[in-house]
């Protein structure tokens, strides 16, 4: 079980330097502004929770591009069932792009409405930042 909010707590603070640019066909990017190192916490987020009786008019939209499965017990692929609660970072991380070589990791903190943006490995300046979306996409990835 996680600490409670109070104790994990979200500050500005806890964001590590980092830029959006346009990734050609991909979009926008996040893109790290100084070597990071493995393991490193790069950005803690809050989350905005899109509650169950919301998704039937959210999920049709961009913003369920941007969401990740806001259950305990759920994983990603679960948002295609259009049930229970989803939430989008409020913070750089709803922007990464995925890859199936992902430099970073997502930690979702359910009950403390946090999400954590984790180095998988070393990253070097210049480098974009990608998760796995752990989930069917609805795109073809480059």
């Amino acid at each position: 079980m996680n600490a409670p909010f109070e104790a994990i707590g979200v500050r500005s603070s806890q964001r590590l330097p980092l830029r959006i640019s346009q990734m050609g066909r991909r979009g926008r990017g996040v893109i790290a502004e100084a070597d990071i190192p493995a393991g490193a916490l790069i950005e803690r987020s809050p989350v905005l929770v899109i509650p169950p009786e919301d998704r039937k008019s959210v999920d049709p939209t961009i913003v369920f591009t941007y969401v990740f499965m806001w259950e305990h017990g759920t994983v990603e692929e679960d948002l295609y069932r259009h049930e229970g609660r989803s939430a989008i970072a409020l913070g750089f991380t709803s922007l990464l792009n995925h890859s199936y070589t992902p430099n970073c990791d997502f930690v979702r903190h359910i009950d403390e409405l946090a999400i954590d943006l984790v180095a998988a490995r070393d990253i070097a300046a210049g480098e974009e930042l990608t998760i796995d979306y752990q989930m069917t996409l609805w795109f073809t990835p480059e």
